[in-house]
């Protein structure tokens, strides 16, 4: 079977639809500890490998050079909500490059933060790129094809030195070659890499591993998404709020079409993997398929368990607000 139960949907007492998908969990050197679904289930990886697309952003010298703080290179691996934080520091990215927000090339959209998208409404403004939720990550884009002297005009194109780069490291860390990864267009105009969920949870586990040795782009960018994960969704999201909860030994990032990945520092295991994939592209189950998935297999603590409790279950409400139903977690049997 290529995907298997990984939550379900009640209405009242009974279940009324079922989200399949599939789940890898893969250590540093490549074994698989635990699958539920086809380990080789391929997908694009869409915003959840924006981590490694961050890395030129350490090793060019950009950062260092246009002193990004934390909020800025954790914002540089985000899908972030623009909310005002979010907006002011990728403004102030773009300030110190000496760029306007025309040199963001991912298009604009009404934001996911509710107080930014009924300001822009009220005010009848066309959300422009830095609205985006990728627009920290083209900023760190163009910071490194400033500190690298590459030119900013077609940084998204995959013949660009920029991308080249990047799907260097992601081949590097997925333990792939480059010629072995079909490319596609994300929806903010970046390439995207399909690959089997088995090599992205190898990309995510390595991640974790290089982040433990210090002075590496790894170890930056952890440190500053552990200090930040406000910036890497949003307050309450689920990213940040499992960043939060496991303080400096993960990191989470989901992607369009119910992809994510999750780097986890384990004693047991040392670092791990973990990609998971809903086969309709529902990005709602999965705060609850990773939630039982960790609670499952020991990953968290107790006290970690307690800080994601309302992510165990969610409430299924109708137009008026009423509840009606939930969606659960499978029993996750491999």
């Amino acid at each position: 079977m290529t995907t298997s139960p990984l939550a379900y949907s009640t209405r009242k007492d009974h279940v009324e639809g079922i989200h399949r998908g599939a789940v890898v969990v893969v250590k540093a050197n490549g074994d698989l500890l635990y699958n539920l679904g086809n380990p080789d289930y391929g997908t694009f990886l869409r915003s959840s490998i924006k981590m490694v697309q961050a890395i030129p952003v350490i090793e060019s010298g950009a950062a260092e050079k246009f002193e990004f703080n934390d909020a800025a290179l954790a914002v540089c691996c985000a899908s972030h909500t623009a909310a005002d934080y979010h907006v002011t520091t990728v403004r102030t990215m773009l300030e110190k490059m000496g760029l306007g927000e025309s040199a963001l090339k991912c298009g604009g959209h009404l934001p996911e933060d509710k107080e930014m998208r009924e300001r822009l409404i009220r005010l009848q403004a066309t959300p422009t790129a830095i609205y985006n939720n990728c627009s920290g990550k083209h900023a760190g884009m163009l910071a490194v094809c400033l500190a690298n002297d590459w030119p900013t005009e077609g940084y998204l194109e995959i013949e660009h030195p920029l991308q080249q780069r990047i799907l260097e490291l992601i081949a590097e860390y997925t333990e792939l070659k480059k010629e072995e990864i079909p490319l596609g267009i994300d929806g903010c105009s970046l390439p995207t890499y399909f690959m089997k969920l088995r090599n992205a949870g190898l990309g995510a586990a390595r991640f974790i591993e290089r982040g433990e040795k210090e002075k590496t782009p790894e170890r930056r960018l952890l440190e500053a998404m552990t200090n930040r994960p406000e910036m890497v969704h949003s307050e309450g999201g689920f990213d940040t709020e499992l960043i939060r909860a496991l303080n400096g030994r993960c990191y989470a990032k989901r992607g369009a079409m119910g992809i994510m990945l999750f780097g986890l520092r384990t004693e047991e295991h040392g670092p791990i993997g973990i990609a998971a994939k809903m086969e309709n592209g529902n990005n709602k189950p999965m705060p609850v398929v990773m939630t039982s998935l960790l609670d499952r297999l020991g990953l968290i603590s107790p006290e970690e368990g307690l800080q994601l409790e309302r992510f165990r279950k969610l409430s299924v409400k109708n137009w008026n607000g009423i509840y009606v139903g939930e969606i659960k977690g499978s029993e996750m049997d491999s």
